[in-house]
Protein backbone atom coordinates (compact mmCIF):
# COMPACT_ATOMS: atom_id res chain seq x y z
CA UNK A 1 0.00 0.00 0.00
CA UNK A 2 2.84 2.37 0.91
CA UNK A 3 4.63 1.57 -2.35
CA UNK A 4 1.46 2.33 -4.33
CA UNK A 5 1.02 5.68 -2.52
CA UNK A 6 4.61 6.65 -3.31
CA UNK A 7 4.04 5.85 -6.99
CA UNK A 8 0.96 8.06 -6.99
CA UNK A 9 2.88 10.95 -5.43
CA UNK A 10 5.72 10.51 -7.93
CA UNK A 11 3.31 10.61 -10.87
CA UNK A 12 1.63 13.74 -9.51
CA UNK A 13 5.02 15.40 -9.06
CA UNK A 14 6.08 14.49 -12.60
CA UNK A 15 2.78 15.76 -14.03
CA UNK A 16 3.50 19.24 -12.62
CA UNK A 17 6.92 19.56 -14.26
CA UNK A 18 6.88 21.50 -17.58
CA UNK A 19 6.79 19.04 -20.44
CA UNK A 20 7.35 16.05 -18.17
CA UNK A 21 3.88 14.61 -18.52
CA UNK A 22 4.14 14.65 -22.31
CA UNK A 23 7.53 12.90 -22.09
CA UNK A 24 6.14 10.33 -19.65
CA UNK A 25 3.12 9.65 -21.87
CA UNK A 26 5.39 9.25 -24.90
CA UNK A 27 7.59 6.76 -22.99
CA UNK A 28 4.58 4.83 -21.73
CA UNK A 29 2.99 4.64 -25.17
CA UNK A 30 6.04 3.70 -27.23
CA UNK A 31 8.02 1.58 -24.81
CA UNK A 32 5.27 -0.05 -22.77
CA UNK A 33 2.65 -0.38 -25.50
CA UNK A 34 0.44 -3.47 -25.39
CA UNK A 35 0.10 -3.21 -29.17
CA UNK A 36 2.20 -1.43 -31.80
CA UNK A 37 1.35 -2.54 -35.32
CA UNK A 38 -0.49 -1.57 -38.49
CA UNK A 39 -0.62 2.12 -37.56
CA UNK A 40 -2.10 1.49 -34.10
CA UNK A 41 -0.12 2.06 -30.89
CA UNK A 42 -1.92 1.63 -27.59
CA UNK A 43 -1.43 0.69 -23.95
CA UNK A 44 -4.96 -0.70 -23.79
CA UNK A 45 -5.60 -4.35 -23.04
CA UNK A 46 -4.77 -6.59 -25.99
CA UNK A 47 -5.01 -9.99 -24.33
CA UNK A 48 -6.83 -11.42 -27.36
CA UNK A 49 -3.28 -11.81 -28.73
CA UNK A 50 -2.84 -14.69 -26.28
CA UNK A 51 -6.18 -16.33 -27.00
CA UNK A 52 -5.69 -19.83 -28.43
CA UNK A 53 -8.70 -19.60 -30.74
CA UNK A 54 -7.52 -16.26 -32.14
CA UNK A 55 -3.96 -17.49 -32.62
CA UNK A 56 -5.05 -20.67 -34.37
CA UNK A 57 -7.17 -18.68 -36.83
CA UNK A 58 -4.53 -16.01 -37.41
CA UNK A 59 -1.78 -18.55 -37.95
CA UNK A 60 -3.97 -20.39 -40.45
CA UNK A 61 -4.30 -17.13 -42.39
CA UNK A 62 -0.54 -16.55 -42.24
CA UNK A 63 -0.03 -19.53 -44.52
CA UNK A 64 -1.68 -17.44 -47.24
CA UNK A 65 0.32 -14.26 -46.69
CA UNK A 66 3.40 -14.79 -44.50
CA UNK A 67 4.67 -11.68 -42.77
CA UNK A 68 1.24 -10.04 -42.49
CA UNK A 69 0.92 -8.02 -39.27
CA UNK A 70 -2.70 -6.91 -38.87
CA UNK A 71 -3.63 -8.75 -35.67
CA UNK A 72 -6.17 -6.24 -34.34
CA UNK A 73 -7.88 -5.92 -37.71
CA UNK A 74 -8.15 -9.71 -37.84
CA UNK A 75 -9.55 -9.65 -34.30
CA UNK A 76 -12.29 -7.25 -35.43
CA UNK A 77 -13.27 -9.40 -38.41
CA UNK A 78 -13.25 -12.54 -36.26
CA UNK A 79 -15.54 -10.79 -33.77
CA UNK A 80 -17.84 -9.74 -36.60
CA UNK A 81 -17.87 -13.25 -38.02
CA UNK A 82 -18.61 -14.76 -34.61
CA UNK A 83 -21.68 -12.55 -34.14
CA UNK A 84 -22.82 -13.01 -37.74
CA UNK A 85 -22.74 -16.76 -37.09
CA UNK A 86 -25.61 -16.28 -34.64
CA UNK A 87 -27.76 -14.78 -37.42
CA UNK A 88 -29.33 -16.23 -40.53
CA UNK A 89 -27.55 -15.34 -43.74
CA UNK A 90 -24.48 -15.91 -45.85
CA UNK A 91 -21.02 -14.37 -45.60
CA UNK A 92 -19.53 -12.14 -48.31
CA UNK A 93 -16.16 -10.52 -48.91
CA UNK A 94 -15.54 -8.03 -51.71
CA UNK A 95 -11.82 -7.49 -52.18
CA UNK A 96 -10.19 -10.79 -51.28
CA UNK A 97 -6.71 -10.97 -52.80
CA UNK A 98 -5.22 -14.12 -51.19
CA UNK A 99 -8.09 -14.39 -48.66
CA UNK A 100 -6.12 -13.59 -45.51
CA UNK A 101 -8.93 -12.06 -43.46
CA UNK A 102 -11.70 -14.28 -44.79
CA UNK A 103 -9.74 -17.45 -44.06
CA UNK A 104 -9.04 -16.14 -40.55
CA UNK A 105 -12.78 -15.68 -40.00
CA UNK A 106 -13.54 -19.13 -41.44
CA UNK A 107 -11.06 -20.82 -39.13
CA UNK A 108 -12.23 -18.84 -36.09
CA UNK A 109 -15.90 -19.85 -36.43
CA UNK A 110 -15.30 -23.25 -38.10
CA UNK A 111 -17.17 -22.11 -41.21
CA UNK A 112 -16.35 -25.32 -43.04
CA UNK A 113 -18.79 -27.13 -40.74
CA UNK A 114 -21.60 -24.60 -41.36
CA UNK A 115 -23.26 -26.54 -44.17
CA UNK A 116 -26.31 -24.24 -44.27
CA UNK A 117 -24.18 -21.15 -45.10
CA UNK A 118 -22.03 -20.00 -47.96
CA UNK A 119 -19.04 -17.66 -47.99
CA UNK A 120 -18.82 -15.71 -51.28
CA UNK A 121 -15.42 -14.29 -52.23
CA UNK A 122 -15.59 -11.56 -54.92
CA UNK A 123 -12.43 -10.20 -56.56
CA UNK A 124 -10.69 -9.72 -59.87
CA UNK A 125 -7.85 -11.74 -58.30
CA UNK A 126 -5.40 -9.73 -60.35
CA UNK A 127 -5.59 -6.26 -58.82
CA UNK A 128 -7.44 -3.02 -59.40
CA UNK A 129 -9.43 -2.03 -62.47
CA UNK A 130 -7.95 1.23 -63.75
CA UNK A 131 -11.27 2.56 -65.08
CA UNK A 132 -12.77 2.37 -61.57
CA UNK A 133 -9.95 4.21 -59.80
CA UNK A 134 -10.70 7.90 -59.33
CA UNK A 135 -8.19 10.72 -58.93
CA UNK A 136 -9.08 10.83 -55.24
CA UNK A 137 -8.21 7.19 -54.60
CA UNK A 138 -4.71 8.14 -53.52
CA UNK A 139 -3.95 4.85 -51.75
CA UNK A 140 -5.23 2.60 -54.53
CA UNK A 141 -1.81 1.84 -56.01
CA UNK A 142 0.17 1.34 -52.82
CA UNK A 143 -0.15 -2.43 -53.04
CA UNK A 144 1.22 -4.58 -55.81
CA UNK A 145 -1.08 -7.40 -56.84
CA UNK A 146 -0.34 -10.63 -58.66
CA UNK A 147 -2.75 -13.05 -60.27
CA UNK A 148 -3.94 -15.30 -57.44
CA UNK A 149 -7.24 -16.74 -58.72
CA UNK A 150 -6.01 -20.30 -59.17
CA UNK A 151 -4.29 -20.17 -55.78
CA UNK A 152 -7.43 -19.05 -53.94
CA UNK A 153 -9.73 -21.38 -55.86
CA UNK A 154 -7.53 -24.41 -55.23
CA UNK A 155 -6.97 -23.56 -51.58
CA UNK A 156 -10.71 -23.80 -50.89
CA UNK A 157 -11.38 -27.01 -52.80
CA UNK A 158 -12.12 -28.80 -49.52
CA UNK A 159 -14.61 -26.08 -48.49
CA UNK A 160 -17.84 -26.97 -50.27
CA UNK A 161 -19.55 -23.86 -48.88
CA UNK A 162 -16.96 -21.34 -50.16
CA UNK A 163 -17.78 -19.77 -53.53
CA UNK A 164 -14.88 -18.03 -55.31
CA UNK A 165 -16.25 -15.48 -57.82
CA UNK A 166 -13.81 -13.94 -60.29
CA UNK A 167 -14.85 -10.67 -61.91
CA UNK A 168 -15.28 -6.93 -61.55
CA UNK A 169 -17.54 -5.54 -58.83
CA UNK A 170 -20.37 -4.62 -59.26
CA UNK A 171 -20.88 -6.70 -62.45
CA UNK A 172 -19.84 -9.97 -60.80
CA UNK A 173 -22.33 -9.50 -57.95
CA UNK A 174 -25.19 -10.36 -60.32
CA UNK A 175 -23.66 -13.69 -61.36
CA UNK A 176 -24.69 -15.54 -58.18
CA UNK A 177 -27.94 -15.68 -56.22
CA UNK A 178 -27.58 -14.40 -52.66
CA UNK A 179 -30.75 -13.79 -50.65
CA UNK A 180 -29.64 -12.91 -47.13
CA UNK A 181 -26.29 -11.69 -45.80
CA UNK A 182 -25.14 -11.71 -42.18
CA UNK A 183 -21.50 -10.70 -42.71
CA UNK A 184 -20.03 -8.40 -45.35
CA UNK A 185 -16.39 -7.33 -45.64
CA UNK A 186 -15.44 -4.63 -48.14
CA UNK A 187 -11.81 -3.95 -49.04
CA UNK A 188 -11.40 -2.84 -52.66
CA UNK A 189 -9.15 0.20 -52.21
CA UNK A 190 -11.26 2.52 -54.36
CA UNK A 191 -14.58 4.19 -53.77
CA UNK A 192 -16.79 3.34 -56.77
CA UNK A 193 -16.96 -0.48 -56.46
CA UNK A 194 -17.20 -0.21 -52.66
CA UNK A 195 -20.28 2.01 -52.78
CA UNK A 196 -21.83 -0.16 -55.48
CA UNK A 197 -21.29 -3.19 -53.25
CA UNK A 198 -22.89 -1.40 -50.30
CA UNK A 199 -25.91 -0.46 -52.39
CA UNK A 200 -26.23 -3.99 -53.72
CA UNK A 201 -25.95 -5.82 -50.41
CA UNK A 202 -27.64 -3.39 -47.99
CA UNK A 203 -31.18 -4.62 -48.82
CA UNK A 204 -29.93 -8.19 -48.37
CA UNK A 205 -28.38 -7.60 -44.94
CA UNK A 206 -30.37 -9.27 -42.16
CA UNK A 207 -31.21 -7.27 -39.01
CA UNK A 208 -28.05 -7.20 -36.91
CA UNK A 209 -25.89 -8.04 -39.95
CA UNK A 210 -22.39 -6.59 -39.75
CA UNK A 211 -20.42 -4.77 -42.44
CA UNK A 212 -16.66 -4.28 -42.04
CA UNK A 213 -15.13 -1.46 -44.10
CA UNK A 214 -11.44 -2.32 -44.07
CA UNK A 215 -10.00 0.95 -45.46
CA UNK A 216 -12.43 3.37 -43.81
CA UNK A 217 -10.06 5.34 -41.55
CA UNK A 218 -6.69 4.95 -43.23
CA UNK A 219 -4.74 7.87 -44.68
CA UNK A 220 -5.11 8.05 -48.44
CA UNK A 221 -8.55 6.45 -48.34
CA UNK A 222 -10.51 9.64 -47.63
CA UNK A 223 -12.66 9.22 -50.74
CA UNK A 224 -13.77 5.79 -49.53
CA UNK A 225 -14.60 7.17 -46.09
CA UNK A 226 -16.58 10.04 -47.55
CA UNK A 227 -18.48 7.68 -49.84
CA UNK A 228 -19.27 5.31 -46.97
CA UNK A 229 -20.46 8.20 -44.78
CA UNK A 230 -22.72 9.50 -47.53
CA UNK A 231 -24.16 6.02 -48.05
CA UNK A 232 -24.73 5.61 -44.32
CA UNK A 233 -26.54 8.95 -44.11
CA UNK A 234 -28.86 7.91 -46.94
CA UNK A 235 -29.50 4.56 -45.20
CA UNK A 236 -30.21 6.25 -41.85
CA UNK A 237 -27.25 4.72 -40.02
CA UNK A 238 -23.78 5.74 -38.84
CA UNK A 239 -20.37 4.19 -39.43
CA UNK A 240 -18.40 3.37 -36.28
CA UNK A 241 -14.83 4.57 -36.81
CA UNK A 242 -12.36 2.10 -35.31
CA UNK A 243 -8.78 2.86 -34.16
CA UNK A 244 -7.72 -0.06 -36.37
CA UNK A 245 -8.60 2.04 -39.41
CA UNK A 246 -11.71 -0.04 -40.08
CA UNK A 247 -15.31 1.11 -40.05
CA UNK A 248 -18.30 -0.89 -38.82
CA UNK A 249 -21.91 -0.74 -39.97
CA UNK A 250 -24.75 -2.73 -38.41
CA UNK A 251 -28.08 -3.23 -40.17
CA UNK A 252 -30.82 -2.12 -37.75
CA UNK A 253 -34.07 -3.97 -37.28
CA UNK A 254 -36.62 -2.76 -39.80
Amino acid sequence: MLEYTLKQKLRRFISKLPGAKRTYDFYRLHFRAAYNEDGLVTVHNADFLKDDQFLKAYNAALHRQPGTYIHWRAHVTQWAGYHAKQLEGDFVECGVNRAFLSSSVMEYIDFKAMHDRKFYLFDTYCGLVEDLVSDEDHAAHRNLYTDCYEYVKNSFLDHENVIVVKGIVPDSLHTVSIKNVAYLSIDMNCVQPEIEALRFFWPKMVPGGIIVLDDYGFSGHEAQKRGADEFADQAGVKVLSMPTGQGLLIKPAS
